[in-house]
Parts: structure tokens; sequence; C-alpha cells
């Protein structure tokens, strides 16, 4: 194979993996959180060491504090920000810092209704030790780094917060602007003196924060763990964009955004992303909702959206269209034969839960040749019936809602 040739399949590999977007699931409800105190959460983040654990705050008049808690809301611990104010805090981020062996988290002061502040506030702590199902620990943080930003054009308010793993720059993304703002602190960013924060570009949303404003207003945003996915969210809807290899954040959220999954909240201010297993997202509302200028109070829900599998690039030219249980062959067989079959990308994106069984004639179950998760893609399995006697026999395949039986005869 020339170099030519395998150049343009290596092409065509990576421009089919960045046409090939995510998709996610209906959400789940996870649980409602056991901790009464949180009830206005304004942010939300996944732990990167503590598997199970998720990090949230409340905004504007609430305490110097983060909360731990599990992944079915319940409460792990509380832990005070020494000497900080929340002046409003409205976004936390995890990720890389200045020692790279540590992780860290960043509580965003950036909240700023009358845009009357015009400094903005970022406290970067090392993210404490938590265990999922560990007893409720009350813990003070004093080493604390708080960096100090100013923004380049205007007084902003904004409540989304992220952190480039890759680059270890922070973003701000602004709430309510006819055109939302990126705005960048390049690492690292000074803990003595004032940041001036750049100006990266001028956003484009299928819904302008302007119109039918407040369901507009950006409230909550993250970069993935590994920095090629980013995710931003409204009242009303949440915003995806995939980030190529060698690409700017900047350069990634030009493009137009995906719409992904997302069932309203009463006061849905808070998202993250999973950082393990199936990589979906979290999302969190506050309990408080003011309507008219009348308050109303509903329980804070976690809710999750699983990511459903996707073809992966090796072998997606390959995909069927349809889903399909092949004869067995040989067929008559003694004592080995081949089953293969066939899971089109549609019905792959539906159902994971596959089986396949053999059955003697009576119906009773012979032994089950597959019992897992399947991608799309086309499958074979091997059925050794050396211990069995001579006569018909059948299989089964069963994937999601659909089923198909053939039958095939073992001579001796």
């Amino acid at each position: 194979m020339n170099l030519i040739l395998i150049f343009l399949i290596l092409f065509t590999f990576a421009l089919n993996a960045q046409d090939t977007p995510p998709t996610f699931g209906s959400r789940s409800n996870l649980g409602e959180l056991v901790n009464d105190d949180i009830d206005e959460a304004s942010g939300l983040v996944a732990s990167l060491n503590n598997k199970g654990v998720l990090w949230t705050h409340n905004d504007s008049g609430g305490e110097n504090r983060i909360f731990a808690i599990d992944t079915n809301g319940n409460n792990l611990g509380e832990f005070y920000l020494d000497g900080i104010e929340n002046r409003d805090w409205e976004d936390i981020a995890i990720g890389p810092g200045p020692d790279d062996k540590l992780t860290y988290l960043y509580i965003g002061d950036i909240g700023d209704n009358e845009k009357e502040h015009a400094l903005k506030y970022v406290y970067r702590i090392e993210e404490p030790k938590v265990a999922a199902g560990q007893s409720f620990i009350d813990s003070t943080i004093t080493d604390i780094s708080t960096i100090t930003l100013l923004y380049p054009d205007a007084n902003r308010d904004a409540e989304t917060l992220m952190i480039d793993p890759l680059t270890k720059d922070i973003f701000i993304v602004s709430k309510r602007n006819t055109k939302v703002r990126l705005y960048k602190a390049t690492y690292p960013q000074s803990t003595t003196g004032i940041v001036n924060m750049s100006l990266e570009v001028k956003l484009t949303f299928p819904k302008d924060p302007e119109e039918n404003k407040p369901f507009n207003y950006i409230t909550a945003g993250e970069i993935s763990s590994d920095g090629k996915e980013i995710i931003v969210k409204t009242y009303d809807d949440v915003y995806y964009w995939s980030r190529t290899e060698n690409e700017s954040v900047k350069q990634a959220m030009i493009k137009a955004p995906l719409n992904l999954p997302y069932v309203r909240e009463p006061q849905g201010e808070a998202i993250c992303w999973k950082p393990n297993d199936d990589k979906g997202y979290y999302t969190l509302s506050e309990e408080k909702v003011n309507v008219g200028g009348t308050e109303f109070n509903f329980p804070a829900k976690l809710y999750y959206y699983p990511r459903t599998p996707l073809v992966g690039v090796e072998n997606k030219s390959n995909i069927p269209n349809n889903l399909n249980l092949e004869q067995n062959y040989p067929n008559p067989f003694n004592p080995t034969t081949t089953i293969k079959y066939s899971i089109p990308f549609v019905e792959a994106l539906h159902s994971t839960s596959l089986q396949l069984k053999v059955y003697d004639a009576l119906g009773k179950e012979i032994v089950m040749l597959v019992n897992e998760s399947k991608s799309a893609g086309n499958y074979s399995v091997n059925f050794n019936a050396e211990n069995l006697p001579s006569g018909v026999y059948y299989y089964q395949l069963k994937f999601g809602s659909y089923s198909q039986t053939k039958k095939m005869l073992l001579l001796k």
C-alpha cells in the first residue's frame, strides 16, 4: 500500500471521527439531596480522585463552604474556605494546577447581577480526599490561592467557569449579553496581583440570551477531563462542542454547538461531566425559585444523562444496515459450527443488552453463548456441541425488543 493511499485512509478516519457526534440517553433521577443546606446549588463538578463523589456549593448569600455529595445525593461533608467571602459563587471547576501531581478545585466568585464589581475572584484549593459512603465530616481549608480577575472591556455577570486540562487556562463565559463572550486567563495565573483576562470570542448560540430571557441565560459549563469535549447549559438547553487535537477552546467553541438532551429543572444552574465509565453528564437545580416576586421551594434532585455507545472509527465503514441473525455454518455440523449476527448503528443506540442462547428441541436452554453489551458491527461466535447428542437445536438472538430464532442440525 503506497503512502498516498495510507494518508487518504487516515484522513478519512479522522474526518469521520469528527463528524460522529456523541449521543446521550434520557435522564435518570439519582435522588434528592439529603443536605437541606444545599438550597441554591449553582455549581457542580465530579471528583477526579474520589470516584462517586461530587462537589457543589450555594451561590450569593451562602456561607463560604463547598459540599461533598455522592451520586445519590447523600451528604459526605462540608468544607469551609477560611477567611473567604461568598459574594456570589456561581460555578466550580476541577483540573490541574501548579503541582502536576495534584488535582485542584476552582471556586468562581464571578456572579454580578448588577455588574457593579470590576474584580472577580477564583479560589483554588487542593481537592480534599473524600470517599463515597464515608461518614459526614466538617472541615476547614486554610491553604487557598486567590486569583483576582479583571475583564478587558466591561464588568460582566457570569456563571460559567471552566479549566482547560491541556493548558491550565481559566475560561469564563458571560451570562446574559446579546453576544455571549468567552474570556481567558492564561496559565500561570498570578495569585498576588490582578490578572487581566483576554476576550477570546463572541459566541453564537442557537438561542440568543437576550431572546425569551431569562431562559436562555448561560448558567454553567465544563471542559471534559481529557480536554476533548465542552458542555454549556442554559435554563432550557444543553450545548456541546467537540475539540480536535491541537484545537484551542476558542477554535472549538466558534463552531456551531450540538443540542443535547435536557429536561428543564425548576432553577437548573449546574452541570458537569462524569469523568469515568460511560462519561455522561450530571445536572442539579437550586431549590428556591422566584416567580413574580413570590418564592417557591422545590426539592433539589440530582439527575444524570448517560452516554449511549457509538461506533468506533475502526469499523465504521463495515456497519451493517439491518439487524440480522445468519444461518449457522456449517449446517449440519459435527461438533462445531459458527453463528454470525449483525447490529446496525441505529439499533445500537437504543439498546446495549444482547443475548445469544442455544435451546434443544424441547425448548430447554443448553448454553448462553453471548450475554454482554454490544456496539454496532458484525460478530461471530463458535458453538461446540461435542458433549451433546445428535438432533435438532435452536439458537435465539435477543437485542432490546428484537428477537430472532433459527434451527440447526447436529449429526454425529
